[in-house]
């Protein structure tokens, strides 16, 4: 399912595929031109699965949270364009429910506490 075979639980190379396999999906999605909804879409369906199965297995360091957030966060906000562009909406409120007022991103901090807890 792509992990490092032999890998350490704690290697920040099991970290790091991760971060480089979003980075990989984006490039192909930065050339084309799409809504913020299409944006949302991607991250809701791509960029949050990914590091779901990597989070099932290994307990993830905040600071890859961190960068996996600023990825995310970025590619909603600019979408194809290189020059930063103003995060319209705090990034704590894009994470809540939709019932809530939220765009439904997942809080990955969250998640994989939620998942780390299926070990004890």
């Amino acid at each position: 399912m792509g992990m490092p075979l032999g890998a350490k639980s704690k290697s920040i190379d099991i970290s790091n595929s991760v971060i480089e396999k979003c980075e990989k999906k984006l490039a192909k999605w930065k050339s084309q031109y799409l809504s913020k909804g299409g944006r949302l879409t991607l991250i809701n369906s791509v960029l949050d699965a990914l590091p779901t199965y990597m989070m099932s297995l290994f307990p993830i360091p905040p600071g890859v949270i961190k960068r996996l957030d600023r990825i995310r966060r970025n590619f909603l906000w600019q979408g194809n364009k290189e020059k930063k562009s103003f995060h319209l909406v705090k990034w704590e409120e894009v994470m809540t429910s939709k019932e809530n007022g939220g765009l439904g991103i997942k809080n990955l901090k969250l998640q994989s506490k939620a998942l780390s807890m299926k070990w004890l």
